[in-house]
């Protein structure tokens, strides 16, 4: 008889992609949730996986699961957490589940980074999808390859995206301890989910334990171009490989001599081009569909695990000129008549700048509208209120929604949207405070759109649905 699993909180899409990945190995499953986003829903549709839209206990009661996995967002008071504690019935935590059905005895391939982590891991599971290692892997994305976050393979190989958010209500020590790395990658490190960790010295250390469980045997990934690396290189026990997008050397003075590296990528409307290095030979030239340097920073990073892997240049290279990306991570949902619609999932300063900088580098012609929506626990607060004016500076204009769910924040932590459009008029980019999609839209429309005749990109900036504003946009600009 299959095992029953039902997902509290299924509508995350990295639960939904497990949630997938478990009835493709054998699972009957269910779950509930109150905001299933699109890719979620398409996703749970497309594998016949049904749930449900409120925590009504009684979903459980009759499907009688055998265990029950928590997401990392549902907290005590939830109706279907309640009554699985009270009944004191078998339960788990995402990451502990993934650690027993996914990863199991294979070697654990596990993606970490404040940024990149999804692109990375997907670009690495792509190479070793592609390269007949049948790979099994769950990634917090839509890999557009794949039309889903996760393979099933039957290879000794299991591709991990590592969050470093809390594992559950009753764990807060990152997703990415329960992995069992053996290889482990770390995209960066830098400023992000402050509401959790307060500060950069508690979200560096977050990582210093991911590298004090990297056994001996395995290997570390790192950045050179990160100021944080030289630290976790001293306290490493594993064998140390490194990667650089400005050349063989660390980029602060260090000098130590980067692994796999580059010089002066080229950015094109059509992706990228980039000569790699492994020590002094060259090993080729790579290209690919994605834009932006902070890309490059994610294909040298797979690239040097593929290696570790002893998976051939000419794979690899091929897997990535194949390689066509994650939905929401700048990704092209229209172009017609001059003008391109941009989703995008960036949300901290870093994420902002790094992807308006990609929009200005490769279509250094166009009208660059930015329209943000802050969503996540620290873009809708005041950590970043400085930030942000400086990461909008490759944007023409700037469109900024009030904080998601606003009225929920208390007033004095609230970041500002009105003061962000402020500041950034002060330093001589356009921009405007409004409250919601429907406004941004109707300004839009009657003082941008009726007397524009630039090309131009929307580069819409949420982690959500941002009140349908894609569709919207893309009908509005029809």
């Amino acid at each position: 008889m299959n095992r029953k699993v039902y997902l509290i909180g299924i509508g995350g899409i990295a639960m939904a992609n497990l949630a997938c990945l478990l009835k493709k190995q054998g699972y009957l499953v269910s779950g509930s949730d109150l905001d299933t986003f699109g890719p979620s829903a398409v996703l749970l549709k497309t594998h016949g996986i049904d749930y449900f839209k409120d925590h009504n206990p009684n979903h459980i009661k009759k499907f009688k699961p055998d265990i029950t996995v928590i997401g990392n967002a549902i907290q005590r008071g939830n109706p279907s957490l309640e009554y699985i504690l009270n009944k004191r019935l078998p339960y788990c935590s995402m990451p502990e589940i993934i650690k027993k059905e996914v990863i199991g005895e294979k070697i654990s391939i596990v993606i970490a980074g404040t940024s990149g982590k999804t692109t990375t891991a997907a670009i690495i599971a792509w190479i070793l999808h592609k390269s007949g290692l049948k790979p099994s892997a769950l990634i917090g994305g839509i890999v557009k390859n794949l039309d889903s976050g996760f393979l099933a393979g039957s290879g000794r190989y299991a591709v991990v995206e590592g969050d470093e958010y809390g594992t559950s209500f009753y764990d807060n020590s990152p997703k990415f301890i329960h992995y069992l790395p053996y290889f482990s990658v770390i995209t960066n490190i830098q400023a992000d989910h402050l509401d959790i960790y307060g500060n950069m010295e508690n979200i560096f250390k977050a990582f210093q334990k991911l590298v004090k469980i990297t056994p001996t045997q395995g290997s570390l990934i790192l950045n050179n171009d990160n100021p944080y690396t030289p630290e976790l290189i001293k306290e490493s026990k594993s064998k140390i490989v490194t990667f650089a997008k400005n050349g063989p050397r660390y980029a602060k003075g260090s000098g130590e001599a980067s692994d796999i590296w580059i010089n002066n990528p080229r950015l094109t409307p059509d992706g990228l081009s980039i000569v790699v290095y492994r020590g002094s030979k060259r090993l080729g030239e790579v290209k690919s569909k994605l834009f932006g340097r902070h890309n490059v920073e994610n294909i040298l990073a797979a690239i040097a695990l593929a290696l570790e892997l002893k998976i051939p240049f000419s794979k690899i290279n091929k897997a990535i000129a194949d390689f066509e990306g994650v939905k929401r991570r700048l990704e092209v949902i229209y172009d017609r008549n001059n003008v391109k619609i941009i989703d995008d999932f960036a949300h901290n300063p870093d994420k902002v700048s790094a992807s308006l900088s990609a929009l200005r580098s490769h279509f250094s012609k166009h009208h660059i509208v930015a329209i943000f929506e802050p969503r996540t626990g620290s873009s809708r607060r005041k950590f970043f209120q400085n930030a942000y004016i400086s990461s909008f500076k490759p944007a023409d204009m700037v469109y900024a929604a009030e904080p998601y769910r606003k009225s929920a924040l208390n007033k004095k932590e609230a970041f500002s949207s009105w003061q962000l459009a402020k500041d950034l008029n002060k330093k001589g980019t356009e921009a405007y405070a409004l409250k919601n999609a429907d406004e941004i839209l109707a300004h839009l429309k009657s003082n941008f759109l009726e007397s524009n005749t630039s090309p131009t990109i929307f580069c819409i900036m949420t982690s959500g649905e941002f009140d349908g504003i894609h569709k919207k946009l893309v009908k509005l600009v029809s």
